[in-house]
């Protein structure tokens, strides 16, 4: 028919995938939940535990597109987060690691992916440049001494290094542990199926705490709660731990970073949208409660070496090699997950 333009079937059929999929990417518009504005189990003015002393330390560096970290984001804007862990050491019960990091082997490797669409470059870039323990033992801190490690999730980029801490207590959750062992994607067994000392919580016996209704005692002093936190995860944690002059709350995949803490951006990679973002709420309404209350993003540092950041900060030089080519199908590639 004259003046009318017929596309192929072909190019139709990629439009309305495209079309699906910018549909797809983008954020979903939730209601606010209705948080109380009370606080559970927490004295006021604050009282924190004498002697409770926390660090921060970077063991490595992920880059990646922002649109991968966010939805609605840029894939055209390259970030780069640092992943940390939380170190606390408290003055009768010895050190308690909250997460693990990225281990030493990653060391500069691109991950993501070589193929038929992007030949040459990868999506995603993980930098790891010294092992956990010695970043211990840099911050003087006995990795022996470490007498419990606190997994929020058991995704690969947060249990890396758990297999050099043999001789402690390992906790998670019941519904993070048989997901983990479920899914693959982000997860790599190999770096927890030799553990076998398990502590796992499932929040039968718990409390409410703060804006949060179940939180466990870790060590039975009100010092250190691991707080229930589903979302990224069916058995995501957090961790609040009582400082003498501040509380700081490591709120693992929960908030990314402090840009998505201020605009409720949501992360891409969620197992349940609708649990993050009731537990997204919960955190900013304690921190709006309780301004003592330090919250720690996941994957950014970029307030921790402020005067009066109640931790001790240990970063790590910002890389700047160029990363090493590895062959694909790589491990990395293999456990990180899909952006799409």
């Amino acid at each position: 028919m004259r003046g009318k333009l017929v596309l192929p079937r072909v190019v139709r059929a990629l439009l309305a995938l495209l079309a699906v999929t910018v549909i797809h990417c983008q954020p979903e518009q939730r209601r606010l939940p209705y948080i109380p504005p009370k606080l559970e189990n927490w004295p006021q003015p604050y009282r924190g535990v004498a002697g409770l002393a926390a660090h921060v330390i970077v063991t490595g560096f992920v880059e990646l597109p922002h649109a991968w970290v966010y939805r609605g984001g840029s894939w055209f804007r390259t970030v780069q987060l640092p992943v940390a862990v939380l170190v606390l050491q408290h003055p009768s019960k010895g050190v308690v690691l909250i997460d693990t990091g990225l281990p030493k082997e990653v060391s500069s490797e691109r991950v993501w992916p070589r193929s038929f669409l992007i030949p040459n470059e990868g999506f995603v870039t993980v930098r790891a440049n010294e092992a956990l323990p010695q970043r211990l033992q840099q911050a003087g801190i006995r990795p022996e001494a470490v007498r419990w490690v606190v997994q929020t999730n058991l995704r690969a980029i947060r249990a890396g290094t758990l297999a050099e801490f043999p001789q402690a207590k390992v906790v998670t959750t019941r519904s993070e542990l048989d997901h983990a062992w479920r899914v693959a994607s982000g997860y790599d067994p190999e770096l927890w199926s030799n553990v076998r000392n398990w502590h796992v919580i499932d929040f039968t016996e718990s409390e409410p705490l703060g804006t949060f209704p179940r939180a466990v005692d870790l060590l039975g002093d009100r010092s250190i709660f691991v707080i229930e936190g589903s979302g990224p995860t069916p058995g995501t944690t957090l961790v609040l731990a009582r400082l003498p002059q501040h509380a700081l709350l490591w709120a693992s995949d929960v908030v990314l970073t402090r840009e998505g803490f201020r605009t409720a951006a949501e992360p891409r990679a969620l197992w349940s949208g609708d649990e993050w973002w009731k537990t997204f709420w919960r955190v900013k309404r304690l921190r709006d409660l309780v301004p003592e209350v330090e919250v720690l993003p996941a994957f950014d540092t970029s307030a921790y070496g402020a005067k009066n950041f109640p931790a001790k900060f240990h970063a790590l030089p910002t890389p700047v090699n160029t990363p090493q080519e590895r062959p694909t199908p790589n491990r990395w590639e293999r456990i990180l997950p899909r952006p799409w």
